[in-house]
């Protein structure tokens, strides 16, 4: 999977790069191994506001013209992360029932 890592008022570290690959990124991947590896592109937008707090979203198209949209904020950009991806995994749950629902017709 293929996710461009933009951070605005924050410096994208290393350290943030493994934390999207083990959060993020390694359960997309089991959720999505049936759609080819070129269509799995997303953006994952990182700022960091005056207050201290990480503001994350994720933005992603998945075929069948289907769009996943995820944000969260947090004090600690490990539990931004964590939200995140569970909010991605129950959109990605619900569009494979979809996909599912739609073959058995």
């Amino acid at each position: 999977m293929n996710i461009q890592i933009v951070g605005d008022n924050y410096t994208v570290s290393t350290r943030t790069r493994f934390l999207i690959d083990t959060k993020i990124n390694l359960r997309l991947e089991k959720l999505l191994a049936s759609i080819p590896e070129e269509l799995k592109i997303a953006q994952l937008k990182i700022t960091k506001n005056k207050l201290g707090s990480f503001d994350v979203n994720f933005d992603m198209n998945l075929p069948g013209k289907e769009h996943i949209y995820a944000e969260t904020s947090h004090v600690r950009l490990s539990s931004a992360l964590i939200d995140l991806e569970q909010q991605l995994e129950k959109q990605i749950k619900r569009y494979k029932q979809t996909l599912a629902n739609y073959s058995l017709s």
